[in-house]
């Protein structure tokens, strides 16, 4: 009967210290779990970018897995690098007198292959409009040669200009691919550098101020003055 008894009270015990154990645990991963973010209880593009305020002064930190590159208090910009999905990027947060107004993501892309550059362009677009609906503005021109242009003594370019809008009311999102590939590719190019981009950026208008003046019309005077 004693034996019984040791055994029952050992059970317990041992019941207990795991009971305690698993609820440290649960307390412990509680902690970690906590999302590291600036103070804002809502993350809809609305009222800010992942969590970021609009209007959030320049000094203000901004929580980030991407890695800070640069941060230019004369300019008033933050440069972040890392990955949005399978994208490679560069994101600019720029600031105004109002505060943080918009962010500029920049998408490493190939340099070489117009029909690539649009590829991901329509995939960039496909992914906004999943979320926020279809654009509201479209603007799509293709120019040039084609990918089988191949003299190499007479190179030209292969352009692709495309542009969407979306109103997320008060922000607006611009999607915007500026192509331009010079054809036949070759090892001896005739202008040498990186010609195209492809960017996507979030704004608000309601902080989009600056106090700095802007340059005086310059007064052209009638042709009734002059003669």
């Amino acid at each position: 009967m004693k034996q019984l008894i040791l055994i029952s009270t050992l059970i317990s015990v041992c019941l207990g210290q795991a009971e305690t154990l698993a609820l440290d645990s649960l307390s412990t991963q509680a902690q970690v779990e906590l999302p590291s973010i600036v103070d804002s209880t809502d993350l809809s593009i609305e009222n800010g970018y992942k969590g970021y305020p609009w209007g959030s002064a320049f000094n203000s930190l901004i929580k980030s897995s991407f890695t800070l590159l640069l941060d230019d208090s004369t300019n008033l910009n933050k440069t972040f690098a890392g990955k949005l999905g399978i994208d490679s990027v560069m994101v600019v947060y720029a600031f105004a007198d109002s505060g943080f107004w918009k962010v500029e993501i920049d998408f490493m892309i190939k340099q070489n292959n117009i029909d690539e550059l649009i590829s991901n362009y329509r995939r960039l677009e496909k992914n906004i409009s999943a979320v926020y609906g279809s654009p509201k503005m479209l603007n799509q021109k293709e120019s040039g040669v084609s990918s089988a242009f191949a003299d190499p003594l007479n190179q030209k370019f292969s352009r692709a200009s495309y542009r969407s809008n979306w109103n997320v009311n008060p922000v607006i999102i611009e999607l915007y691919l500026n192509g331009n590939i010079l054809l036949p590719i070759t090892d001896l190019p005739l202008f040498s550098g990186n010609f195209s981009f492809l960017k996507l950026v979030y704004y608000n208008p309601d902080y989009m101020h600056s106090s700095k003046k802007m340059p005086e019309k310059e007064i052209i005077p009638s042709i009734f003055d002059i003669y």
